[in-house]
């Protein structure tokens, strides 16, 4: 595998450091970028929020509380980790859809490749999935959840069967 060349990140503009930081996160062939000093300040958001989630892959787990509901946590992907999966597959929904209270078929990653969705918990929680999130769906009992999407993009997405058993790489905001 050839390392692959890059222009240093700390002689960047701001945004632009931002955009190499984020996709060199995810890149094998970059991890010496995503891992320099210029990137290791790098936070996310969530919309609406001003408490800072660690650099790294933005992501968000739908589980089941005590009281048989769903509810949300934002966080990472532990990028050091590997999952044991059983599938994926692909799906588009044209600009403008919805989608009411439903649960998850099986736990899954959602990755979301383009489109911006706004998703709901029947208490009220909502949090905001942009292209290159990553949602850990495991609420597949209980009242589900509710997505709409708020932007003029199709959501494409692909979907990441976990294998029944198999520890996910999620971790949690501290807080």
């Amino acid at each position: 595998m050839t390392q692959a060349t890059t222009p240093s990140s700390t002689s960047l503009p701001h945004s632009r450091r931002n955009l190499l930081c984020t996709l060199a996160a995810g890149a094998v062939t970059t991890a010496a970028v995503a891992n320099s000093p210029a990137c290791a300040g790098d936070t996310g958001a969530t919309s609406g929020e001003n408490n800072p989630v660690p650099a790294g892959i933005r992501a968000f787990k739908l589980y089941i509380g005590p009281d048989n509901a769903s509810h949300v946590l934002q966080g990472t992907i532990n990028q050091a980790d590997r999952t044991d999966v059983v599938a994926i597959h692909f799906k588009e929904t044209p600009p403008h859809s919805s989608y009411g209270w439903h649960q998850d078929p099986e736990p899954q990653y959602v990755i979301s490749l383009s489109g911006t969705l706004e998703f709901a918990t029947p208490d009220g929680e909502t949090f905001i999935l942009r292209p290159g999130d990553v949602l850990l769906a495991e609420d597949n009992a209980g009242t589900g959840h509710k997505w709409r999407m708020i932007d003029d993009q199709p959501w494409r997405r692909a979907y990441v069967v976990l294998k029944p058993g198999a520890k996910d790489s999620f971790v949690p905001k501290a807080g």
